[in-house]
């Protein structure tokens, strides 16, 4: 049996993955609503993963729901900033966002 830490250590990464999956959902489902508008982007795609793997870490962290996490952080700014963040490092990177 594993011991109580490995468990919630687990517990993290399979959050944050379920919020990256969802992540990863969202942007295949907006670029299908869009495909005859624009073309793939990566970029886009990987920033919108980026935040799904966020809420994910926040919802274990807080130990709320995936949905739960995406409203505090909306509602609190967060997502905004982590968006800032993100195209501040993206741009530093030479990436065009």
């Amino acid at each position: 049996m594993l011991p109580i830490r490995c468990l919630a250590m687990w517990q993290v990464v399979h959050n944050i993955l379920v919020g990256a999956g969802s992540g990863a959902l969202a942007a295949l489902l907006g670029y299908c609503k869009n495909a005859n508008l624009e073309t793939f982007d990566v970029k886009k795609f990987m920033q919108t993963v980026i935040v799904g793997a966020i809420c994910g870490g926040c919802a274990t962290y807080w130990g709320v729901t995936l949905d739960k996490a995406y409203e505090i952080l909306s509602t609190t700014g967060a997502l905004t900033l982590t968006e800032y963040v993100k195209k501040t490092i993206c741009r530093r990177l030479g990436w065009n966002v």
